[in-house]
This record gives structure tokens, sequence and C-alpha cells, in this order.
């Protein structure tokens, strides 16, 4: 069954929210919900919502109910809510710093079996901001558990974050092998961030062409979740695939002259985000993004940072 961005389930799970102090247990509950069937209350947690803001007050709803009681389940459900959020909002430090909670001895989040399903968010995560040990340790718990069990879920998850942490053709074989695991295509939100993934890698590989099929697909399926923030990933990653035919930047970006790299990197910015995260979302260098802004500031007619958060990016840029 496909969770990801219905209304309804979003729905079901405050309900079930409501009701879980006096139902959750230590482990991962079975719920029942009218037209929906049974489920885990984790799954809906984590795959009813595609926006980070309800991906984050979900899991500080969660915490209030499952910290007093001493829910474990519950409360690591709520910390892999709130790093999927941050790893979605193009923020990896912050989303590594949540997930690792599951694998830390004696904290309150601390869940062997919630780590390992939050295992292809932290290796993500941890791969964007360079931590190779913290995601070598996590895809061969993945790997043990898809050898142990052959489930089709751990062994795709095995394959793909295998991919993320080799290089050069290793990496491609993961991916197709990822995208090829039987049943795999049942899971349309994990299988379209494969293709993702993969997409991301080939166009880093300047195969255009085979980046563009992926990434097109990928953003199709986020657009028919409601999987917003990927969609837009996917888009941006496919228009990079083929400059010449890159939409153009609308009006008042152009008047203020700023390339389309140097608008993203510039509302990046403005909401806050660091260099080092900036780039991890772009796929481009720290160093790239200072030089993108170095660009900005002058064309803004700023010097700084904090007026760059006063800039009217849905406007005519100019300093609010």
């Amino acid at each position: 069954m496909e969770l990801f961005g219905r209304h309804a389930e979003t729905a079901a799970l405050d309900r079930l929210l409501d009701r879980a102090a006096d139902r959750a247990g230590s482990g991962l509950v079975l719920w029942g919900e009218p037209g929906i069937g049974k489920t885990t209350l984790l799954e809906y947690a984590v795959s009813a919502a595609s926006d980070a803001t309800v991906l984050r007050c979900r899991g500080t709803r969660m915490l209030r109910v499952s910290v007093p009681r001493g829910v474990r389940a519950l409360s690591a459900s709520a910390y892999w809510l709130r790093g999927r959020a941050a790893l979605f909002d193009g923020r990896p430090q912050k989303a590594l710093s949540d997930l690792l909670c599951l694998v830390e001895s004696g904290h309150e989040a601390s869940h062997a079996t919630i780590a390992l399903l939050a295992a292809v968010d932290t290796v993500e995560a941890a791969v964007q901001v360079g931590s190779s040990d913290v995601a070598v340790a996590q895809v061969a718990m993945v790997q043990e558990w898809a050898q142990r069990t052959g489930a089709t879920w751990a062994r795709t998850a095995s394959h793909r974050l295998r991919a993320l942490v080799q290089g050069g053709s290793a990496a491609e074989i993961s991916f197709r092998a990822a995208l090829d695991v039987a049943g795999a295509g049942a899971h349309s939100f994990e299988y379209a961030r494969t293709r993702l993934l993969y997409g991301e890698w080939l166009r880093r590989a300047r195969r255009r062409a085979d980046a563009s099929t992926q990434l097109a697909a990928a953003a199709e399926t986020f657009d028919r979740l409601g999987a917003d923030p990927l969609r837009v990933r996917a888009l941006r990653e496919q228009a990079l695939t083929d400059p010449g035919g890159t939409p153009r930047v609308a009006d008042p970006p152009t008047a203020a002259g700023l390339t389309a790299q140097e608008l993203r990197v510039a509302q990046l910015a403005a909401d806050r985000l660091t260099n080092r995260e900036i780039a991890a979302q772009l796929l481009i260098s720290p160093r790239t993004v200072g030089h993108h802004l170095a660009n900005v500031y002058p064309k803004l007619g700023i010097t700084s940072r904090r007026q760059l958060a006063r800039i009217d990016f849905a406007g005519d840029l100019r300093l609010s």
C-alpha cells in the first residue's frame, strides 16, 4: 500500500497519535483503521507526510507522548521523522545528528529495529557530510539483515546504500541491482528515491541522457505521491543535465544579472543553510558555493548574508 502524501491517511495518523499513550507498547504496534487496513504506526508516521515541516511537527508531537511513558519505539520513530525532515530539507548535518541517536547506547531513541529501517536516510546524510565511517557501518548493518532475511526492502536498500559509498563502475552496478530486485517497484517512494540518487550519479558522470531518464521518472513518481521537496530536487537535477535546455530564469532574476545557479545558491543561503549544506543539496563543492555568493552580493547590491535574508526573491530581488 502506498502511504505517501495521502491526506486521509495523514489524518488517520493524527487519530492514532491521540490514542498512542494508551495503546503503544515497546515494539512496532499494529493498528487498524477503516479503509486503510493494518500497518504499523511507524509506517504511517514516516510515510504519510511529504512536507518537512509536517514531519518535524509530527516528530515533536510523538515525543510528547512517548518520552514521559518510556515508549522507546515511538521515541525512535520521532527521531527518524526529524532526521528525515532535515534530510529532505537539505540539512544533512542536522539529519545525521538526529538519526545517529537511534544507535546511541542509552539514548531515549536508541532502537535497533528502527535504526535498521532508517539506515536509508542515515547513509544518505552521512555521505553528504563526508562521514564515511558512519556510512560504511550502516551499510554493513543493512547488508547483514538482507543476507539473513532476504527481505525485498532490505536487499534493495543494501544495493542502493552500497552504491552511495562506492565509486566508479561499482556504484552503477549497485544502483542497477537495486532497481532490478524483484518486487522493488512496488515500493514506489523508495524506488523513486533510488532513481533520483542514480540520476544524480549519472549526471556527475556526465551521462546526461541516461541521467535525465532516471530523474524524469523519479520526478513523476514524487509528483504523483505529493513528495514535493524530492520532486523539486529531481527536476532541478534534470535541468542540469541539459544546460542548453535549462529553463530560463524569470524576469526579476534576469534583471539582477543572476544565473540560475546563483539564484538557487542565494535562495538557500537566505534560508540560513550553511555553505556545506547548500553544496550537499546542489551537488557542488562548498568552495563553489562561496564563489557564487561572492558574485551574488554585488549583483544584488548587498554585502552580507544577513542582508541576503531580506531580499524579496518572490518579487524584484530588492532589499526589503
